[in-house]
């Protein structure tokens, strides 16, 4: 299956995955999550998660660290690949140097959430991965805006140069 498109990724609500291993923590946070009013869906495993991704668009991915078949890195890495728009969070229980090294150069993680996390902090993480993405949206929009214009304008300047 190919990957959204670009134009399909302005849904309006947002949608956010949530892939963890752990089903009490993907339900801890699945729900946190529709509480605060956003539309989530959750995937157990990271072939699941990853049809999930081929199917639509997300503009937040949530992930644990420590996951079978593949880390939460290496599946955040496939996430960017698959829709580079979307903002990646890695769920994780223990936060060190390397780790985030890793995430920054092989994912473009926009923030790490540590279990067990707080209430206001999975709010601040959520809001700032939602506005990140909005942003991205809104530029491309503006860019798409620009090249037609540009485009137009060329068109008018050629017609008026034949005559």
């Amino acid at each position: 299956m190919s990957s959204p498109s670009p134009g399909s990724l302005l849904e309006t609500p947002p949608k956010i995955l949530v892939v963890d291993d752990e089903e009490i923590v993907l339900v801890a946070l699945r729900d946190s999550l529709r509480q605060m009013g956003h539309k989530v869906e959750t995937a157990l495993t990271v072939a699941e998660g990853l049809q999930h991704l081929r199917r639509q668009s997300y503009a937040v991915v949530f992930t644990d660290h420590q996951m079978p078949q593949l880390t939460g890195l290496e599946f955040l890495a496939q996430v960017r690949e698959i829709q580079p728009d979307a903002s990646r969070i890695l769920i994780t229980a223990v936060l060190n140097l390397g780790t985030v090294i890793d995430a920054i150069n092989r994912a473009e993680v926009l923030r790490f959430l540590i279990k067990p996390w707080r209430r206001e902090d999975l709010e601040e993480t959520v809001n700032a991965a939602l506005k990140r993405h909005a942003e991205i949206q809104r530029s491309r929009q503006e860019l798409a805006t620009a090249r037609q214009t540009i485009a137009t304008l060329t068109q008018e300047n050629l017609r008026l140069k034949s005559h």
